[in-house]
């Protein structure tokens, strides 16, 4: 009987112990609203995911991601079977995710739309892709409004003439690539830091012609026409070599055929170095027509040009990275201007400019 008793003693001693560290735990990681009960669903990352997507099917919004990345990292605390997410970019199949409730959404939405940091006065200098000309424009004077004493200026041009520049010593602050392939460019030189990029916007290709049409384009077979004249970027531009990949893919295709990519490169008359002179001279007239991206079709030569879509299956949906450069003279503001970019204002405006918000896919196309 005694023995029993002591046993039992044991036993209560030992859930009150349990008891003990559980509170204890609790009240250490308590400066964290989030708790299991507030994740409406726990969903797995598949092979296809990515933070913008998840948010777009469970919340409605593409660009809700950052609640997602947050509650998941807050319940991440309490509870280490849920991930804990570094890099909104990079997700990994098998992770789990906090679906949170629609009142903790309110919360966490509240949070990551607080007013920024301010930031000591800086002038940045951005190098980015040509076909990021309007929409960088407009946010960077939006980064500017949110951040006095921030001047942003930036270097338009070609990605391979920006990661050459690079290269060269040029001297920058953030540099935003039509395609990782430059971005490599610019790592291997030193002047970016490997794993720094991350890919903050997508983009895919259109054929253009000028609004009168004096060719009779209808189709994309009519490439293939002869006496036909074409305005290409170069190879080594992103959109010159996406354009050649397009080719590629439809001499591949039954309603093209193997000869469909020399006859439509018979008809080029100019390969130019960067997209936004393709666009300016077919929407001039000076070439029956060109390939461009999606996005460079801006409402200010919407009138002057017609399209002609390129179907996914023959598409490339190029991958934009940016970064920070190693050797930046303002490091912090550099800093807080990709995260920015990443952010559901600025990735609005990318939007509106024709671009695929994408903040969050799990591998970026090369």
């Amino acid at each position: 009987m005694q023995k029993k008793s002591f046993k039992m003693l044991g036993g209560i001693v030992v859930l009150l112990i349990l008891g003990l560290i559980q509170w204890a735990t609790s009240t250490v990681l308590g400066a964290h609203p989030l708790q299991s009960d507030a994740c409406t669903e726990v969903y797995t990352v598949q092979a296809d995911d990515w933070l913008s997507k998840i948010a777009d099917k469970f919340l409605g919004d593409a660009l809700a991601y950052p609640i997602i990345f947050e509650a998941t990292n807050q319940q991440h605390t309490v509870n280490d079977t849920f991930a804990l997410i570094e890099n909104a970019d990079l997700i990994e199949v098998g992770w789990q995710l906090c679906i949170p409730s629609s009142e903790q959404a309110e919360l966490l939405l509240a949070e990551t739309s607080a007013a920024p940091v301010a930031l000591e006065p800086a002038d940045l200098t951005v190098f980015a892709a040509a076909s990021l000309t309007e929409s960088f424009t407009e946010i960077g004077q939006n980064f500017e409004t949110t951040h006095p004493g921030v001047h942003v200026t930036f270097n338009f041009a070609g990605s391979q003439q920006l990661a050459q520049q690079l290269g060269q010593g040029a001297p920058a602050d953030v540099f935003a690539s039509a395609n990782n392939t430059q971005m490599g460019v610019a790592i291997e030189a030193g002047r970016v830091i490997s794993g720094a990029q991350q890919t903050f916007v997508r983009n895919r290709l259109t054929v253009i012609y000028p609004v009168d049409n004096p060719a009779g384009l209808s189709q994309l077979g009519d490439l293939a026409n002869p006496d036909l004249h074409l305005i290409l970027a170069a190879a080594e531009v992103p959109v010159g070599r996406y354009s050649l990949e397009f080719l590629d893919k439809a001499a591949q295709a039954p309603d093209f055929g193997p000869t469909f990519k020399d006859q439509v490169l018979n008809n080029v008359v100019s390969y130019e170095p960067n997209v936004k002179v393709v666009l300016t001279k077919i929407a001039l007239g000076e070439g029956d027509t060109g390939i461009v991206y999606s996005s460079d079709v801006t409402p200010d030569v919407a009138d002057q040009v017609g399209q002609i879509e390129i179907p996914d299956a023959l598409n490339t949906i190029a991958a934009y990275p940016i970064a920070v450069v190693s050797d930046s003279r303002f490091p912090t503001q550099a800093e807080a201007f990709t995260e920015y970019i990443l952010s559901p204002e600025a990735q609005e405006v990318l939007a509106r400019y024709g671009f695929i918000s994408t903040v969050g896919n799990i591998a970026a196309t090369p």
